[in-house]
């Protein structure tokens, strides 16, 4: 109440109040820095219509909500994310870490699982330096690894700028690599199940869950709004 009636007060006095000056208690300090919400990728809208007006329907691709999707290729086997300033890892096809076709389990006491590989990709250059020239490379989330979903495509549904120039023996230099229809591990564990994690199927863009002993494909990533 008390938050409500000070911004009441400041829109009364001409004032402006931003989302944490609105708060009770300011929020925790946190290192998000500026991003924007990524739209769907969408751009056809459905043929339906209102059934009573007759109106075209306000659907996704209609609206087309959210930042258009935006990359850049950074030149070093690395594409940043222009909406949410994540740093992505590209794939090649050349037998290294960065192999888009090398597969990994969640979790196992007896083989090489994600978590090794994320370390191996965070010290491959050495002494303190990993992939591109940085060591805090991660698994994505399960919201982080769907943004870069492109509704707007199939097989694999993402944008170009991560599926380009496959060739055998291509490195993250010269190409960028995508498995069509293949799932991706997330670090996100199934609330409740914790036998399970969730995938993204790169595909389409379903989220499935699976257990923590199979093999699934996967992408680093770096930056974005950790928690300190």
């Amino acid at each position: 109440m008390k938050s409500t009636l000070s911004l009441a007060l400041l829109v009364g006095l001409g004032l402006s109040a931003t989302a944490v000056q609105a708060w009770e208690n300011s929020p925790p300090p946190s290192n998000c820095g500026s991003s924007t919400f990524p739209a769907t990728g969408q751009l056809t809208s459905a043929t339906g219509t209102m059934t009573h007006t007759g109106a075209t329907v306000r659907d996704d691709g209609f609206v087309k909500a959210g930042g258009a999707l935006s990359y850049q290729d950074n030149g070093d086997g690395t594409i940043t994310d222009l909406n949410t300033g994540l740093m992505w890892e590209k794939k090649s096809a050349d037998g290294t870490d960065h192999d888009v076709s090398k597969m990994f389990v969640w979790s196992s006491p007896l083989t090489d699982t994600v978590w090794d590989w994320i370390n191996a990709i965070n010290t491959e250059v050495g002494n303190g330096v990993g992939f591109a020239g940085f060591n805090d490379w991660r698994l994505p989330n399960v919201r982080e690894l769907q943004s870069i979903i492109d509704f707007g495509r199939l097989n694999p549904a993402v944008n170009p700028v991560f599926n380009n120039n496959v060739t055998t023996g291509c490195t993250v230099l010269t190409c960028s690599a995508t498995v069509p229809a293949g799932f991706y591990w997330s670090s996100t564990t199934v609330a409740t199940i914790a036998v399970d994690a969730w995938t993204v199927d790169f595909g389409a863009g379903h989220l499935v869950a699976d257990l923590k002993s199979a093999s699934h494909f996967v992408r680093a990533v770096r930056g974005g709004c950790v928690m300190p």
